[in-house]
């Protein structure tokens, strides 16, 4: 139906309304800050998530900044699209999505975990934004369909809405319960955010759909002849053309690889298995592999029993194979070699038929502090099957369409039983003659606490044990000796016992260890060397902990100079348990260290095995001190490297954790009860014997305070038994650890702040109501606390509450926590406190106050009163506090809810508990005007300058709210009353351009900068260089590119280190056509250059130009600019060679960065340089760039592109080779064969295509082209075998690609000719009338009432809502037709029926009924053309291949085209590669792909095609006869695939 214009803007203001009111409820904050947050403002926050801490997760930090940026742009470009004419009360929608972003991004510096879930969030959006780039193309946007903006607007509301779900649950403080893969945290919760991401995906699509239509129908409307335009004005029509390239991104259907990773991803999402844990799933198969001493784990491979079962022809073979052995005797590393050695055979590029997949799932070891799967088989079944369609396209297709039968059913994935989701996924019952090996291995490390573990575990044995019954279906599992299979009845089995046959590869990690460290390699240690070795290997029955603890003793003996007998020793304990050689190594350990350094590792193990999170050093190193007040001399890293390493281990990622899982050994509880003597008392006599009264009382106080300080001081009381020369044992009890971390929260609130304070002072606030629930739950039996503990605790509590003064002292340290309004945490410390043991010591007057607080209607909001007093007065009367933060705490305590009726809500309808996600924001009815009134009244203002401070910080905290309006009155009541300072004015210039008033905002914030200019502060530059960005952007929203210019050269002027506002200039100068200006900068940045072991500025701006939308297309424009410039060229090389080895040398490898600047480095010296030994030196690069290691056993895009351009120019070589030197040919095939034969099977099809080309048309072999690609060709067949209708397109191309490398271009072209293209046709006239061709009278008039009726109803839409309009009418008449009256009547609209008998009328009306059926189908089919039709463009300009332009596609370069324009340059060498990842070349040869005309069109429709003839030199078939594409394709299987499909 159509689409009314004017009602637009309501509709999107109702949206937007709607939209801040969820996120209102959500968050408890207002998204409408005013004034509202900008890019720059949200880069700067992004900026803020790196610190100098961190400077070992480097590569982190900058994915989380690119993505960021890269997001926020497309945000900014959406936002100038929908604000043409839909500008909303709330302000512009970018600057909604900005401050939703922003809101988001203000965490504090500690939560660095939170940071990198925000990073996966960030990872998962951007590529779905990216898209929108092509408005960055667009002049204006007026022209463009209310539809269209429509779909942006609902795209840039999901995308609040995820922000929003993001932040509850950041807020909700569940988040911290996590202690790994935080990174895919927000993307995998079920807080209600991954719902909200496939909304947000479904939209995007959309879009896209409309988006299509919207930029075809410029082309129709305003272009006339497409053609003839283009040879008019090629410079406007390569812009058009690169508004059509986004198209091609956004579906992405060019090869069944496309379809295939379609289907998988489909898979991925309705199974609820995201890219990490399917990509950690292979890892953890890989890596014991890789990690272990060369020449180990191969044994296997001679045993006759593992040969037979690996055989999948032998039928007679025993089908499971189970691996046994004790725990750390190697069993994963053999369970990793044999999936290694499967894929070896079966994965083989020679060996594709039949097939054989292999699938293997490693669980992970997970221990208390990780974030456990609740149903681990479950997503182990589930990663199986991800694995079985990755390497089987029609599995993949099949699998996608029964997960969307499943739709509807949405907790089926959820919660169904093992069986269920086995049968589901079908891993037992392979299809054909396809055979599953499928390997599993940690079975038994899954945690044991869980019956729901238990129960799956026992499922899955009983599935294993019944699938195994089928030839088709082999399973390895790795078992610990009798424990999971005991009292069961398995099948037939073959079963290996690991300690049996791992004694070989114990004495070579033996000698590897030894000739590592360097111990007994002279020839006169060569009976000491044997002894170890042959001791060794016997004593530890297998088991690699028992090896290593035995080296590592050995180690310290030779290291010490020790005895041959103290060798002997180490030996004979060598075979003892893992727990007594756990024991021992403790008390070994308890007698070297001294007792100070005992207490010490006592230190650290609380922290360690107690603390809530992993610590990483720095927070170890602070815990120390506050301990004892001191730093001590050794860096804590040396002794956790050195004299701890026995006990403690640092991770990869900085954390410390207890070595090989020492917690329980470690973790002793009380076997009697606590001793008078556990704390130490003493008594006293004091006689007074002269003195009056005040100086008495000062010495009481002075003597309370003393005796005070000694309580909480570790010199004191506590110390005792260190002071008698005591030493205690290396040991951990659980409820004294939680105390002691509860104690040393109290102390640091004692003092004053300091460094240490800084690096632990987050944690001790944040989790101190944790520590103490745990005490109140775990404080049991001989662990109960004594009484004068409890009163500590007592004391401690009150010191917090009964003034603000330790909250206002430790401020920086409050960032993170959340107890200020989490009703349950205040809950906590409120049972503390009114416990009578806990508060006895107190005064009267305070138990007095206390009671107050438990008699008041909202205890939990009296006991925080005092401290939102102090809280109160820094938000509106001081600026040291951040406004935004401290009226966060203020609105939460507001809002919390009395403990009655919080816990009615914390209970859902279902019964379950919502605790973890209540907080106050369920009772968001708190405004900032409510807290100011509450604020008012505990503080007075009565001066001017008083009250203006106050409307300054009301004004940057409505800013931080989102409300614009407000924040400008706030802000213009602050001036009025006479605060004319550069903050202020700056918060209106703010407030003025977030509300949209951008002349007002620059001439304010002009006036800020004159303020701000005549201060001499020592930010001042970075200050003003901020601000100089934010006039820059202004004025690129008032049109004024060249006063942007002047305004991003200031602040490049004023911070000219900034590689990031380098980069936004020469951004602005392509995005603008300035390129002469452009072009001066490139070689400015260059020539300024950088020193030898370092990256420039314009080596940093090459990893932003390399992070930014489409890098291809940026190095592109800048080679371009570059080329003619051969000392910029290559001072540009220089720079990518500093980042190529800088990011080589990092720690963390950043694979993508590296790859892609090799790529690009190859490119460029291939394509642009002019010396000898370019082309040797751009395969070097190209050479590199394939022998990174990404992710284990795949190849990233790079890569791919990598391995594909390698082929090109071998293949090139040989083609000029093909005549004369043979033996040259043979070296060049070599090569070719050896990288496409590397790589994952899937993905390197581009170097295959060149290989078979060359079989196919230089050696007359097609056979051998058919060889190299029947996988891909099988694969093919596979899409055009499914159920699945809408990637039959796909499979068409992959077939037509593959018979066209094969030689067979007759077929070919039929292939390229099935799928329907998805085009409106370009010629004047009615698209309806076109489309609607009629057979008989009754059709041509039923069809002409249709179109009437459309060109009435619907002219304006889209010609997909046409489509469905029509489809709609026609359902309609369909439906109301009763005994054919209304058909009928259709009929006699224009004939003259008065005569005709009851009966003719009748049949007439039958016939009606048929005829709209029949026209129904058409449109149909039309429908379904458009949305899922296929698309082939030219590779340089991207004109589409439609009614009036060919396609020539390369006959040697995978799914390479060009139109006949860009071919013709091709061939005059006249054509410029606008993008770095074009390969083909004049050389090359090209099957003609005509233009579409209607009799095609509708061939294609029918699913027909020419055989039996020939080509002419258009492209089109000649002399053939037209047969049914299903016979067509029959004959081509027969003869083509060789797979049962």
């Amino acid at each position: 139906m159509a689409k009314s214009v004017q009602s637009e803007p309501s509709s999107m203001e109702e949206m937007w309304r709607d939209a801040t009111i969820r996120f209102n409820e959500h968050t408890g904050m207002n998204v409408n800050i005013k004034p509202p947050k900008t890019l720059d403002d949200c880069i700067k926050e992004l900026e803020k998530s790196r610190s100098p801490e961190e400077s070992e997760e480097t590569s982190g930090r900058e994915k989380l900044k690119n993505y960021g940026i890269s997001i926020l742009r497309c945000l900014k470009l959406l936002g100038g699209v929908a604000a043409q004419g839909a500008e909303t009360v709330f302000g512009a929608p970018s600057s909604i999505c900005f401050n939703a972003l922003f809101l988001l991004l203000a965490i504090p510096e500690q939560l660095r975990s939170f940071r990198e879930a925000i990073e996966g969030l960030f990872e998962t959006l951007e590529p779905c934004l990216s898209v929108f780039r092509i408005y960055e193309k667009m002049d204006q946007f007026n022209e463009i369909e209310p539809e269209l903006k429509q779909a942006i607007h609902q795209v840039m509301i999901s995308f609040v809405d995820i922000c929003a779900l993001s932040i509850q649950l950041r807020d909700s403080g569940k988040w911290r319960k996590f202690k790994s893969r935080m990174k895919h945290l927000l993307i995998q919760d079920d807080s209600g955010i991954k719902a909200e991401l496939e909304k947000f995906e479904r939209l995007t699509k959309s879009h896209h759909s409309i988006q299509s239509t919207q930029t075809l129908k410029v082309v129709l409307d305003t272009r006339g002849d497409l053609t003839e335009y283009f040879d008019r004005e090629s410079d406007k029509s390569q812009q058009m053309a690169n508004d059509v390239a986004s198209l091609k991104a956004a579906d992405d259907k060019r090869s069944s690889e496309d379809s295939k990773r379609k289907y998988i991803e489909n898979i991925k999402k309705k199974l609820g298995i995201d890219d990490s844990l399917h990509i950690s799933s292979k890892e953890r198969c890989d890596k014991p592999r890789k990690d272990c001493v060369p020449n180990t784990a191969v044994w296997f491979m001679e045993h006759p029993g593992f040969r037979r079962w690996a055989e999948r022809d032998d039928k007679e073979s025993d089908r499971l194979l189970i691996l046994t052995g004790a725990p750390n005797t190697g069993k994963s590393v053999i369970m990793s070699a044999m999936v290694y050695y499967l894929r070896s055979i079966y994965e083989s590029p020679a060996r594709h038929s039949p097939r054989t997949l292999i699938a293997a799932h490693f669980f992970p070891n997970v221990t208390a502090k990780d974030d456990q799967d609740k149903r681990p088989i479950l997503t182990a079944l589930k990663c199986i099957a991800i694995q079985l369609a990755d390497q089987d396209s029609a599995y993949a297709k099949t699998l996608s369409q029964a997960c969307d039968s499943k739709s509807e059913n949405t907790t089926f994935f959820r919660d169904a039983s093992c069986q269920e989701i086995w049968d589901f996924l079908r891993i037992g019952s392979p299809r054909g003659n396809t055979t599953h090996y499928l390997i599993l291995d940690g079975l038994g490390g899954l945690p044991e606490e869980s019956s729901d573990n238990r129960e799956q575990k026992e499922q899955l044995l009983n599935i294993i044990c019944s699938s195994v019954q089928s030839s088709t279906v082999r399973v390895l599992l790795s078992a610990r000796r009798d424990i999971e299979f005991q009292n069961k009845e398995l099948p037939s089995r073959l079963n290996l016992e690991i300690e049996q046959y791992n004694e070989p590869d114990i004495q070579k990690y033996v000698e590897h260890y030894l000739r590592f460290s360097d111990i007994f390699q002279d020839s006169e240690d060569e009976p000491l060397r044997r002894k170890v070795l042959g001791t060794l290997a016997k004593q530890v029955h297998g088991n690699f902990n028992k090896v290593k603890a035995a080296l590592e003793n050995i180690r310290e003996v030779v290291s010490s100079d020790g005895l041959e007998t103290e060798i002997d020793r180490v030996l004979n304990e060598s075979n003892m348990n893992e727990k007594q050689i756990t024991q021992t190594v403790i008390g070994q350990l308890e007698e070297k260290l001294t007792g100070d350094e005992i207490d010490e590792l006592n230190e650290l193990l609380i922290w360690v095995i107690c603390g809530k999170i992993f610590f990483g050093i720095n927070e170890l190193n602070a815990a120390l001190i506050l301990r004892s007040k001191r730093r001590g001399t050794l860096r804590l890293r040396k002794k956790l490297e050195g004299k701890y390493s026995n006990i403690l281990s640092i991770r990869r990622d900085g954390t410390v954790v207890v070595t090989d899982d020492m917690d329980d050994v470690l973790t002793k509880r009380r076997v009697k009860p606590r001793s008078v003597d556990d704390t130490p008392t003493f008594t006293a006599t004091i006689t007074i014997t002269r003195g009056d009264l005040r100086s008495v009382q000062s010495f009481l106080w002075s003597l309370s305070q003393k005796v005070d300080s000694l309580a909480h001081n570790t010199f004191g009381f506590e110390q005792i038994a260190e002071q008698k020369g005591m030493k205690n044992n290396i040991q951990v009890n659980e409820v004294d650890a939680n105390l002691t971390i509860v104690r040393r929260t109290f102390s640091m609130l004692a003092g004053e702040p300091d460094k240490e304070s800084e690096a632990l002072g987050y944690y001790l606030l944040d989790f101190l109501p944790q520590h103490l629930q745990d005490l109140l739950e775990k404080a049991t039996g001989y662990d109960e606390l004594t009484p004068s503990q409890k009163q500590e605790i007592g004391e401690g509590l009150f010191s917090i509450f009964v003034t603000g003064e330790v909250v206002e002292r430790h401020w920086s340290s409050c960032q993170s926590l959340i107890w200020y309004r989490e009703p349950g945490e205040v809950e906590t410390f409120r049972k503390w406190l009114e416990d009578p043991t806990a508060s006895s010591h107190l005064g009267r007057l305070d138990r007095e106050w206390l009671k107050k607080v438990k008699a008041s209607p909202n205890p939990n909001q009296s006991l925080l009163e005092n401290i939102m007093r102090t809280v109160a007065w820094h938000w509106l009367c001081d600026r040291k506090w951040d406004a935004a933060k401290a009226f966060d705490w203020l609105r939460g305590f507001r809002q919390m809810p009395p403990p009655h009726e919080n816990a009615q809500n914390d209970i859902r309808d279902d019964g379950s508990d919502t605790s973890s996600s209540h907080g106050p924001y369920g009772y968001n009815t708190v405004s900032v005007q409510d807290v100011a009134e509450w604020c008012k009244g505990v503080h007075t203002m009565t001066s001017n300058e008083e009250k203006a401070l106050m409307h300054e910080r009301l004004g940057e905290t409505y800013f931080e709210e989102g409300q614009f309006p407000e924040a400008i009155e706030a802000y213009g009541n602050a001036v009025s009353l006479g605060s004319h300072g550069w903050k202020c004015l700056e918060g209106l210039s703010r407030a003025l351009a977030a509300n949209g008033q951008y002349e007002k905002a620059c001439q304010e914030m002009e006036r800020a900068l004159q303020f701000l200019s005549s201060e001499n502060a020592s930010q001042n530059d970075s200050l003003l260089g901020v601000n100089y960005r934010r006039l820059a952007e202004w004025q690129i929203e008032l049109k004024q590119p060249r006063r942007a210019v002047e305004y991003a050269k200031r602040a490049i002027e004023l911070t000219p280190e900034d590689h990031r506002a380098q980069f936004e200039l020469l951004r602005i100068y392509l995005d603008n056509g300035i390129t002469d200006d452009a072009a001066n900068l490139l070689g400015d940045l260059v020539k300024a250059g950088g020193q030898q072991g370092e990256t420039s500025l314009f080596g940093q701006i090459i990893i932003d130009m390399l992070s930014a939308p489409n890098p291809e297309r940026v190095f592109g424009k800048c080679f371009n600019v570059l080329s003619a410039n051969l000392e910029t060229f290559i001072g540009v090389l220089q720079q990518m060679d500093l980042a190529i080895d800088q990011a080589r040398k990092s720690d963390l490898v950043d694979a993508r960065t590296l790859t892609m600047l090799q790529l690009y480095k190859g490119i460029a010296l291939y394509r642009y340089d002019v010396k000898v030994g370019r082309i040797q030196q751009a395969l070097q690069c190209w050479e590199q760039c394939l022998a990174v290691e990404s992710y284990p056993g795949t190849w990233n895009y790079a890569q791919v592109e990598a391995s594909t351009w390698v082929c090109g120019y071998y293949f090139d070589q040989v083609k000029a080779s093909i005549g004369s030197s043979s033996h040259e040919i043979d070296i060049h095939l070599k090569k070719m064969n050896d990288i496409a034969s590397k790589g994952p099977p899937s993905f390197n099809i581009g170097p295959k295509t060149y290989l078979a080309s060359y079989y196919a048309r230089f050696v007359q072999n097609p056979l051998k082209a058919r060889e190299i690609l029947q996988a891909y060709i099988d694969s093919a067949f596979g899409l055009l075998s499914d159920d699945v209708a809408d990637n039959d397109g796909d499979g068409y191309y992959q077939l037509a690609e593959a018979l066209l490398y094969c030689g067979a271009e007759k077929d070919a072209l039929s292939a390229f000719l099935l799928p329907l293209p998805s085009f409106i046709p370009s010629f004047t006239g009615d698209i309806m009338t076109w489309m609607l061709q009629y057979e008989t009278e009754l059709e041509r008039h039923l069809s002409e009432e249709l179109i009437g009726a459309i060109k009435k109803a619907a002219s304006a839409s889209s010609f997909e809502d046409q489509m469905e309009f029509a489809l709609n009418r026609i359902d309609t008449i369909l439906r109301d037709t009763t005994d054919g009256e209304s058909t009928d009547q259709e009929a006699d609209d224009s004939l003259d029926r008065t005569l005709e008998s009851p009966a003719s009328k009748t049949r007439r009306g039958t016939e009606a009924k048929s005829t709209y059926e029949k026209i129904r189908s058409k449109v149909s089919q039309w429908l379904n053309a458009f949305k899922f039709g296929a698309r082939r463009w030219c590779d340089v300009c991207d004109t589409m291949w439609d009614l009036d332009h060919a396609m020539n596609h390369c006959k040697y370069c995978y799914n390479i085209d060009f139109c006949d324009r860009c071919l013709n340059k091709l061939k005059a060498g006249e054509l410029e590669m606008p993008s770095l990842e074009t390969r083909c070349n004049e050389g090359h040869d090209w099957l003609r792909l005509p233009s579409w005309d209607k009799e095609a069109y509708f061939r294609a429709l029918r699913k027909e095609v020419y055989i039996e003839g020939g080509i002419d030199n258009d492209g089109r078939s000649i002399e053939g006869k037209i047969v049914p594409a299903a016979e067509w394709l029959d004959g081509l299987k027969k003869e083509w695939a060789t797979e049962e499909e």
